[in-house]
């Protein structure tokens, strides 16, 4: 029993050492995707490894009032391999957004008629492309909503589909995400 408490205790200690209290963001997109610190790893990253990673987005999990996790989580993906020391000029991201997470990629007019609100997810969608995250709607999802490349944030570029661009950028060499 006595030895339980010390091992719980070693370990309590030692794990307090090796993460923050809490995740944060930052220190590239500050306005989502927290992250800890890993300063204990037992695996370092590959100094001057290029991440090229594709997302492909196709959920609004929680309310549309809410901001879109799926973002959230690329936001993630930048700010802890930052916060563990890989520059930002060896993140090349894309995303391919279709299904209901094309709703986080409208524009406030066009989300605000939808929902009645402005989008929750444009800040950090800016922030992400502002990043060098590049994100790509499916023209085909679009097509079938009624929806037009106007309704789209500035960030956001069409493609013929999400099936093609995840191809194509898979064929480009992106590890993909899904």
């Amino acid at each position: 029993m006595i030895f339980r408490f010390i091992f719980t205790a070693a370990i309590a200690g030692i794990s307090m050492t090796s993460f923050s209290a809490e995740p944060t963001t930052g220190p590239y997109v500050d306005s989502g995707g927290p992250a800890f610190e890993v300063r204990d790893r037992d695996i370092p990253l590959r100094e001057g490894h290029k991440y090229r990673v594709v997302f492909e987005a196709t959920e609004y999990p929680g309310e549309t009032t809410d901001v879109n996790r799926e973002l959230t989580i690329v936001g993630r993906f930048l700010n802890m391999h930052g916060k563990n020391g890989v520059p930002l000029e060896d993140m090349d991201i894309a995303v391919v957004i279709h299904g209901q997470t094309l709703l986080a990629a409208l524009n406030d007019e066009a989300y605000e008629k939808i929902n009645g609100t402005k989008n929750p997810s444009l800040q950090l969608l800016t922030d992400l492309a502002d990043a060098g995250v590049r994100f790509y709607a499916c023209g085909q999802s679009l097509g079938f909503r009624g929806w037009k490349k106007e309704d789209l944030a500035a960030p956001v570029k069409v493609g013929l589909s999400a099936m093609t661009m995840l191809v194509t950028l898979q064929s480009d060499g992106y590890a993909f995400l899904p």
